[in-house]
């Protein structure tokens, strides 16, 4: 491509990003999230002037209580991602396992990139806000493999809304823009290596300056750099052409990455609102309700406390002369010379401030309980049952109907992570064109090792259902409980119980059912020794006392022992020796 047109993408694309400056400026969002964030972080007063120094500033961050409490209930389910074949025919049995090949690799990826950090990093930000999104990319520095080596893994990142520029921001589907813009703050250093490896010119690479455009940045944090010589900002473009998603790289009016063809046909882009806002891709967070009563709770507090302060250390008032300041101290019990002549009145008294109205801690009480309650994270939502008598599945019921506000968001959430299933399908089928080794587990939690070439799948067209399982405390009471039930009625086994029973429940519970099998393994070579007897040998073995039959038993497993795989009938190994001869056994 010539260099002409190249000058030509980085202009239009730089233009495209200061639209998109210009258009979070108009709506506001460029003051409006970095104050979100700040209440958020405990950072709810103004800076202190000459006058308000000394007065109390108390933080009871409401923010931060609610939105947590709805983050860790949004996630408090296990989430799946379960793919299938949309066809099956029948003399071809990989469109048969496809599905659940990549079914067991998206639960390996899940665990490989951390999915669920990003996912409750995303949902902190939509919760502040409004909006959380979800990129993925292909790095192809990572390398694996010695007898099938391969090169390149997908990996996620959790961008914030401030950084991302949506070609029609009325437009709700991300897979409907025309183009996905994403800006960053970028080492110089690394930026010239990146541009070095994709063929930029030495004359060019001079061109690659720091800058100091961090106010476009909105956050305190990210407006206050180590120096001012070593970032400069890089805009990665994605867009869409002739159904293939393209991709390049700019900064300082260069480019970067020419335009290259991803091969993906979707934007590796999800995006979830937290609460929706008709004709905008970005949404509302809970933080810009909040914070007036955020306000409100704060000021209430601090007058109460000024008020104390007030009442308790009340202001001196003395007249010219009437005593000598500097023996004045805050000493209890300290006697002050009045010099005042007689007649005269006091030289020195004490004011006496208004006392504060009762009604100023119910207030704040009243604010505090009608915020839980709006937004959904009162006590029974966040655990706190009314009457200490409940049990868990009570609190587990009041705790559904308090999350119902909140069953909207976790629809939308389950939206998001389905479009990352379809994100990573496109990654599967498109970029993991080598057989490589990977290790999935099977339903009971083991690993195996098998090949992976998603290239093979282009073609096949699957399904995706996103499974969800409980997980929370009480979801594991109820099983424990319904588990229990069914052991006390006879209806499961001892090892039925153990296999089902959640494992943090019964932390040992794969030693106990080892134990169990090797128990159940001696009963039944027991019971085997037994019905090879002849009658006579039973009756004879039944008659004994229970130390001469456990010695006996003893000897014959003993006699078994080399010759493992090899059993054989007690009477043909050893005679049964006769009552009297036997001899009494140690205690064990």
């Amino acid at each position: 491509m010539k260099d002409t047109t190249l000058d030509k993408l980085a202009g239009e694309m730089d233009k495209q990003y200061r639209d998109g400056l210009s258009y979070k400026r108009r709506m506001g969002f460029l003051d409006k999230w970095p104050e979100y964030e700040r209440f958020k972080a405990g950072d709810q007063w103004p800076a202190a002037t000459q006058r308000t120094k000394h007065l109390p500033r108390p933080v009871f961050n409401v923010i931060k209580m609610i939105e947590t409490h709805k983050v860790a209930t949004v996630m408090s389910e296990q989430i799946k991602m379960v793919y299938s074949a949309q066809e099956i025919v029948e003399d071809n049995q990989m469109d048969v396992d496809v599905g659940e090949l990549f079914s067991r690799y998206s639960e390996a990826t899940w665990e490989r990139i951390k999915q669920d950090e990003l996912n409750e990093e995303a949902l902190d930000i939509a919760a502040n806000t409004g909006t959380c999104v979800l990129h993925y990319y292909w790095d192809s520095g990572v390398k694996g493999g010695k007898a099938y080596p391969w090169i390149g893994e997908m990996e996620g990142e959790v961008l914030d809304p401030i950084n991302v520029f949506f070609g029609n921001p009325q437009q709700r589907n991300v897979q409907k823009q025309n183009y996905i813009i994403i800006s960053s703050r970028e080492l110089v250093s690394s930026v010239k290596d990146y541009a070095k490896n994709n063929g930029v010119s030495q004359a060019m690479l001079g061109q690659i300056k720091p800058d100091k455009e961090t106010t476009d940045q909105g956050y305190d944090m990210a407006k206050v750099e180590l120096n001012d010589t070593s970032k400069v900002i890089v805009l990665t473009k994605y867009w869409k052409e002739d159904g293939k998603i393209m991709f390049a790289k700019t900064c300082c009016g260069i480019t970067l990455k020419k335009p290259t063809d991803t091969g993906l046909s979707r934007y590796p882009v999800a995006v979830m609102q937290w609460e929706r806002r008709k004709k905008s891709i970005f949404g509302i967070g809970d933080t810009e309700g909040l914070i007036p009563n955020q306000k409100a709770v704060n000021m209430l507090v601090a007058m109460q406390i000024l008020s104390v302060q007030l009442t308790g250390w009340p202001k001196m008032v003395y007249k010219s002369q009437a005593i000598d300041p500097s023996k004045v101290t805050n000493a209890p019990g300290e006697m002050i010379e009045d010099r005042m002549p007689p007649g005269q009145g006091d030289g020195v008294k004490y004011l006496n401030p208004g006392a504060i109205s009762s009604s100023a801690a119910n207030l704040v009480e009243a604010i505090l309980g009608y915020t839980r309650q709006m937004t959904g994270a009162d006590e029974a939502a966040t655990g706190s049952a009314p009457s200490a008598q409940l049990n868990a599945t009570a609190i587990m019921l009041l705790q559904k109907a308090a999350a119902i506000p909140i069953e909207s968001i976790k629809r939308r959430f389950y939206r998001l992570i389905e479009d990352v299933g379809r994100i990573w399908e496109d990654f599967f089928k498109v970029k993991y064109n080598l057989p490589r080794q990977v290790k999935l587990q099977d339903d009971d939690g083991e690993e195996y090792a098998t090949m992976f070439d998603g290239s093979q799948y282009q073609d096949t067209e699957l399904n995706l259902k996103i499974d969800v399982g409980p997980s929370s405390t009480y979801s594991e009471s109820l099983v424990l409980s319904s588990l229990n039930d069914a052991l006390n009625r006879g209806n499961i086994t001892y090892e039925q119980f153990l296999k089902f029973a959640p494992r943090n429940v019964v932390p040992f519970r794969d030693r106990l059912m080892k134990e169990l099998e090797e128990k159940k393994g001696i009963v039944g070579v027991i019971e085997q020794m037994i019905a090879t007897m002849q009658p006579q040998e039973q009756e004879m073995f039944s008659s004994m006392p229970p130390e001469q039959q456990l010695q006996l038993i003893q000897q014959v497993m003993m006699q078994q022992q080399p010759q493992q795989g090899m059993p054989q009938s007690p009477s043909m190994q050893t005679e049964l020796p006769a009552p009297q001869a036997m001899a009494p056994m140690g205690v064990y």
